[in-house]
């Protein structure tokens, strides 16, 4: 992004513009004087190829009207706003004393003075909230000091500028912003609240206070996205033990992933942090830090006197912004407080300031100096190097669907797969039945007695009244029409009819119970008549090679099923597990119609077994699919809380050596 001084200068006649001062995630900042009141300030200029939007420059004059009103020691002041000839101008007070950020790597922070930095901030949010502003990037970038050494949030309103009421981010997880501060509601794309803007500033102090972030480095944009939208922080009395642990409760209370059991607004936040540090660093612990906490009644009160009124939930004339809804997933903090009420102007008389005079020292040791484990943040996107095309709301890019609807999917379809394995479809005696009287097997008509039955291990008995000529009969057994035993025998002419006596069909270790019988009648080895008739053994099938390999079957399969679906929840083996799942749940269908057919002697047909693995295998993707998206999570979550143990593993071994 290239800048036009004199277009910028054209745009502010009243101020002679300077040089670059810096580029953030939302813009370039510039130097500038105002020429009659010889007053520093500093020019924010949003991209030009967001500033041609019409959208973008109707929230610009909405926000800059509202920030323009906005009074408050701890926000910095907007003097004027300009949106004209593709320019949306913010000039502001230009603060000379750095960052949050910059005090922090340079001096470190003890945590006296991390919990002043906190409310003061929160005091500024909760004037900001007050008249319906969010914030939505909070972290110490954005939080500078005035010559006074006053802390003030900068860069309000400006994410609301650029994204409406929505998010953004890259395709690829990289969001606008900040995404180390991030609330798990932002990530997700869901309504925002002055409870989003209390989760920055509890992930801020969470910082200030042990070095580290709640969450691990992540491995890329994506991983971090998914880790403030699903996981849990990692407690602060475990990043910093040396932290009071009422102190340690109310930060953690502010970073609970539920906005509903979060601390709902900036000023409860900041008063339950007050309360928390007078009460173990007594009530002057304040008065030595040199940075003054303004304009929020209860903050000052409880920072310097120890006692506060009990907030009370916002009023209607404070009720601009939006209550936020519960989300499925609850967090760490417990019994939030309501929402305290507007404090007192700023500027009206003898307003309370912390600390309060009178107030004797605090005798408490002074704590350990912090300094961040890391000297940048991961960065976010920034305005300045994409184009508006490249952004899409970050809900598009984090939500994974649920997986509930694929479970459900496949419940269904196993249930209809085992119902037609059980009932079957179509008649398993496929060719023509013998007519009544023609026909005789083992001394029964099989036309008048269904089944037929039949001991394999003894010789049969044919008799049957036939066209002339034929000569030689074959019996054969059948399963889903192929032949499994057969045997042949001349025909023998008797009193009006021929019989003949075949061989035994063979013993029943391989196949027994319920099957297809085939009388064939032929002459000169070519079929003159045949009929089927179902058949059913003596023997029984249980304890048969086919009944050993149908339970073989069923619990391979029944294994593999699950080792896969194990995988793919995991977010592990998305290829192999998306292919075996289907085919396992295949296999599994044909040990089932197998079983059927063994345990209950429902002989299966070519219909029954290919709907049951059709359905089964169906069901099988579904659940793959259900899979997959619980995988999803645990694989953008995973990565940096790996990273995160091994880093720790290295630590411990290079203590050791």
């Amino acid at each position: 992004m290239s800048i036009d001084t004199d277009l910028v200068s054209a745009a502010l006649p009243a101020y002679d513009i300077g040089g670059e001062l810096g580029r953030g995630g939302w813009g370039v900042v510039l130097s500038g004087r105002h020429r009659a009141l010889g007053r520093p300030v500093a020019v924010k200029q949003l991209p030009p190829a967001f500033a041609s939007d019409p959208n973008v420059r109707r929230r610009f004059t909405a926000e800059g009207r509202l920030l323009a009103s906005l009074d408050h020691p701890h926000v910095v002041p907007v003097y004027d706003f300009v949106e004209q000839d593709g320019l949306c101008l913010l000039v502001m007070e230009l603060l000379p004393g750095g960052t949050v950020w910059n005090r922090f790597t340079k001096e470190g922070f003890n945590a006296h003075s991390a919990v002043a930095v906190a409310l003061a901030c929160s005091a500024g949010l909760k004037a900001a909230h007050d008249r319906g502003i969010l914030h939505r990037d909070i972290k110490p970038e954005n939080l500078m000091f005035a010559a006074s050494g006053a802390l003030k949030v900068t860069d309000f309103g400006i994410a609301k500028v650029v994204g409406g009421q929505e998010t953004l981010a890259t395709r690829t997880g990289e969001v606008v912003g900040t995404p180390s501060y991030i609330a798990p509601e932002q990530a997700r794309g869901h309504e925002l609240s002055p409870a989003t803007d209390v989760y920055a500033l509890a992930t801020m102090l969470y910082e200030l206070l042990s070095g580290t972030l709640p969450f691990p480095p992540a491995g890329d944009a994506m991983a971090q996205l998914f880790m403030h939208a699903f996981d849990e922080p990692t407690p602060l009395t475990e990043a910093a033990p040396h932290i009071p642990p009422q102190i340690a409760d109310v930060v953690m209370r502010g970073l609970a992933t539920d906005p509903a059991n979060r601390l709902p607004t900036a000023e409860a936040f900041g008063v339950e942090l007050a309360e928390a540090s007078t009460d173990r660093w007594g009530p002057g612990w304040l008065s030595s830090e040199g940075m003054p906490v303004m304009g929020a009644d209860r903050i000052v009160t409880a920072a310097g006197l120890g006692i506060a009124p009990t907030p009370t939930l916002p009023d209607e004339e404070h009720a601009s912004l939006p209550i936020t809804r519960p989300h499925a997933r609850s967090g760490t903090g417990e019994h939030p407080p309501p929402t305290a009420a507007p404090d007192a102007d700023p500027d009206a008389t003898a307003p309370p300031t912390a600390p309060a005079r009178g107030v004797p020292p605090r005798t408490a040791p002074t704590p350990p100096t912090v300094r961040p484990s890391i000297t940048v943040h991961a960065p976010g996107v920034r305005l300045v190097d994409v184009a508006d095309t490249d952004l899409v709301p970050v809900r598009t890019v984090v939500e994974v669907p649920p997986p509930r609807v694929p479970f459900l999917v496949a419940a269904v379809l196993a249930l209809v797969a085992i119902a037609v394995a059980l009932i079957g479809l179509g008649n398993p005696v496929g060719g023509d039945p013998p007519p009544p009287g023609t026909l005789s097997v083992a001394g029964v008509d099989p036309a008048l007695v269904a089944p037929v039955t039949v001991d394999l291990t003894q010789p049969l008995t044919v008799a049957s009244a036939v066209p002339a000529g034929a000569d030689a009969v074959t019996v054969t057994l059948e399963v889903l029409g192929r032949a499994v035993k057969s045997q042949s025998a001349p025909l023998i002419p008797g009193a009006g009819n021929v019989f003949a006596t075949v061989a035994p069909l063979g013993g029943g270790y391989l196949v027994a119970g319920d099957l297809t019988g085939e009388v064939a009648l032929t002459q000169a080895g070519q079929p003159v008549q045949a009929w089927e008739f179902p058949v059913e053994t003596t023997q029984p099938a249980v304890t048969t090679a086919v009944a050993a390999a149908c339970a073989a079957l069923f619990l391979f399969s029944l294994a593999y099923l699950e080792s896969f679906l194990r995988s793919l929840r995991r977010g592990r083996r998305r290829v192999s597990g998306t292919i075996g799942v289907p085919v396992s749940a295949g296999i599994l269908a044909v040990s089932v119609v197998g079983g059927v057919w063994v345990l209950l002697g429902h002989q299966p047909t070519i219909a029954t077994l290919v709907v049951s693995v059709v359905l089964a295998a169906l069901a099988g993707v579904a659940a793959a699919i259900g899979a997959s998206r619980i995988g999803l999570r645990r694989r953008r979550s995973r990565s940096p809380r790996r990273t995160a143990r091994v880093r720790e593993s290295a630590d411990v071994g290079r203590g050791g050596a």
